[in-house]
């Protein structure tokens, strides 16, 4: 990437699955060196098919750009170097499991008290303190605690969750934001002011509501499931047509107007229940039925045609395989070609970052387990025969060859 804002900056990444590991991700996208930290045995990610081979297709999603050290962690001279290694860099960035950092030496106080420059990153289920501090978590609990599934599906239904896992991905992101905050602000070792960044993933959902969490604010009651619709603006939901589905987006006046003549509703338009947009949430059902049959009778694609013409928020429902067949999607780069050294080139997303026009994407493919640990070693000024030593001693794992 050219001019990368991050460019001179190293991260040790001690991550595990999503959040920490697409928190690294950001960050090599935007030009930082991220040295992935990972036991023997690697990163659990890499044991979830699906898989290229050997190569696991969810390792590979959110591992771009990174160097793979491989060593085992309860080993005394390893634990050495990692201490080394991270004094040596600008940011120490973690999701482990509670105490995994702490017995390596190398938990928050640990650290910066080593190292007081250093900008220390801590993903966690719930915050480092509290009473909920203690319990493990992965995605489906935080939606389940954070009110999202209370609050998703269809009126009626069952609790729901979203398909991805948002609440990694909003840690993540979160993360990386905090991070470069961070570094902006001092942080590093050019700047010699640390930070510790702490990141709940609960907390990133709970912060994701907003709208939904002012609708309870200001009613104190739950608010309804509302499947495809807006609680807060309509009609804004997805509709049946002759071939598919189109997705209608109004939240103006003006849009409910210009919606009602492309689809030849006037009569509509002018109707007291749906006057302003707070009747027309109102009056939600009744809207949706007119607007439903009038849908129904022609394919998504006219529809879409029309509503276009009329500069009113419109669109289709897309399988992953129109996703990224998509002009649009082409055209931003949010699918990239990558070439792996054992399993040669494969697709993977692009970034959503841009930068003066340019894409902020890594070149470099996710690393094999252990790919760069001599590598890693030397620039930490071990020799080669101790290296060799390590790696003959079963706690570092030289994982260069495909």
């Amino acid at each position: 990437m050219i001019g990368a804002p991050l460019a001179g900056v190293r991260v040790i990444e001690f991550g595990n699955l999503v959040a920490a590991p697409y928190c690294g991700m950001l960050l090599a996208d935007l030009g930082a060196e991220v040295i992935k930290v990972e036991p023997l045995s690697g990163d659990l990610a890499r044991a979830i098919g699906p898989f290229y081979g050997v190569e696991s297709a969810f390792f590979l999603g959110v591992n771009r750009g990174k160097l793979s050290l491989a060593v085992d962690p309860k080993d005394e001279r390893v634990k050495a170097l990692l201490a080394q290694l991270c004094q040596q860099s600008d940011v120490v960035l973690s999701n482990l499991r509670l105490g995994a950092m702490e017995r390596m030496g190398l938990g928050a106080e640990a650290l910066q008290t080593m190292a007081p420059h250093l900008v220390v990153a801590v993903i966690s289920a719930f915050g480092s303190n509290g009473p909920a501090s203690h319990r493990p978590g992965i995605d489906l609990i935080f939606q389940g605690e954070s009110g999202m599934m209370s609050i998703t599906g269809d009126p009626g239904e069952g609790p729901h969750k979203t398909a991805t896992t948002i609440g990694d991905f909003l840690a993540g992101t979160n993360a990386a934001l905090a991070i470069t905050a961070a570094l902006a602000g001092g942080g590093g070792r050019h700047g010699g002011q640390g930070a510790l960044v702490e990141i709940s993933l609960r907390d990133g959902i709970i912060a994701a509501q907003a709208t939904w969490n002012a609708l309870y604010f200001t009613s104190q009651r739950q608010p309804e499931r509302t499947g495809t619709a807006s609680p807060v603006t309509g009609p804004n939901q997805s509709f049946r047509t002759a071939d598919g589905y189109v997705n209608l987006a109004v939240v103006s006046d003006r849009h409910f107007v210009d919606t009602c003549r492309a689809l030849r509703l006037e009569h509509v338009d002018t109707d007291a229940r749906f006057a302003t947009n707070e009747l027309r949430v109102r009056h939600r059902d009744e809207l949706a039925a007119i607007l439903q049959e009038v849908f129904a009778g022609e394919t998504t694609s006219h529809w879409l045609k029309l509503l276009d013409e009329a500069g009113v928020p419109a669109g289709q429902i897309l399988g992953m395989e129109e996703v990224f067949a998509d002009q649009q999607v082409i055209v931003n780069e949010m699918v990239v070609d990558m070439s792996h050294p054992r399993i040669g080139t494969f697709r993977m997303q692009g970034s959503p970052l841009r930068l003066n026009g340019v894409s902020a994407r890594s070149q470099v493919a996710p690393p094999m387990l252990g790919q760069h640990t001599v590598a890693v070693l030397r620039d930490l000024g071990w020799s080669d025969p101790d290296v060799s030593e390590l790696v003959a001693a079963g706690v570092a794992l030289d994982g260069s060859e495909p």
